[in-house]
């Protein structure tokens, strides 16, 4: 009779857990999936996905380490592998900030003004974008110059702003904001005018003695030109004049016959 009894209860029991637990999926009972439901090469297995040991979660949509750590198996376990300036099971934790640039605090890197990113290493590049990572700088909008893009480039004495964010001056004016005058250039007022060369020929007295200048330069090399002339002509007559050493008057001694006399 005792034994009829359990028999009974286990029965009961039996069936009350049935009741009580949730039934189990069969193939039929597995809603369709899209093909790309298990992210980062999971692998859709009885409606479940079977993650690869980097990714984790429902679907293996979470990464198990952050910031670039790889996880690996180490004497049967698995852990992440951080790279440097992160710590922490998941290498969630920032063990390094740039000196002079932030400061670490929990965990974190709190930046100086105008720096950002990780390892505030990043400039803040207000009206550009940063380029060369942690030695770069900020290559900025046309208009605006300065390390952190926040100066807006003004180019003086009438220069304007090109597309390669430079100055062009306008004339007599040179320098990286058209503050300067070109050489051969000086000030006057707001101006930059060409400096006129100091020779007496070109300064202003002289442009406007100019003729008599001329006037008088020509007159005098005239007057040198014909008094050359003149004592070359009379020294041409009077070497044509001069009498030669046997004269051509001198009288030649004759005999009565007409002869030329001679000494005995």
């Amino acid at each position: 009779m005792i034994r009829l009894l359990l028999l009974i209860s286990s029965i009961t029991l039996c069936s009350s857990l049935d009741l009580v637990s949730p039934p189990r999926k069969t193939l039929r009972d597995v809603p369709p999936f899209a093909p790309d439901y298990c992210k980062n090469g999971g692998i859709l297995v009885n409606g479940e996905c079977q993650c690869s040991l980097r990714y984790e979660g429902k679907q293996c949509d979470r990464e198990k380490c952050l910031n670039g750590g790889r996880r690996h198996k180490t004497n049967g376990k698995v852990k992440c592998h951080c790279p440097f300036g992160f710590a922490g099971e998941r290498c969630e934790n920032v063990t390094f900030c740039e000196a002079s640039k932030g400061k670490l605090v929990n965990g974190r890197c709190e930046c100086l003004d105008r720096w950002t990113g990780q390892f505030c290493h990043i400039r803040t590049c207000y009206n550009g974008i940063p380029t060369g990572g942690m030695e770069g700088f900020c290559l900025c909008d046309v208009g605006y110059t300065g390390p952190f893009c926040d100066e807006k480039l003004i180019c003086f004495n009438g220069g304007s702003v090109s597309q390669d964010n430079e100055c062009i001056c306008g004339p007599g004016f040179v320098g990286d904001f058209c503050e300067d005058c070109a050489p051969g250039h000086h000030r006057e007022g707001d101006q930059c005018v060409a400096e006129v060369s100091g020779h007496p020929l070109l300064s202003s007295s002289a442009v406007d003695q100019f003729p008599w200048t001329i006037i008088m330069v020509g007159g005098v090399s005239c007057v040198a030109i014909i008094l050359i002339a003149l004592s070359a002509i009379f020294g041409v007559r009077k070497w044509k004049t001069k009498p030669s050493r046997v004269g051509s008057a001198q009288s030649v001694q004759k005999d009565p016959q007409g002869q030329p006399a001679t000494d005995v």
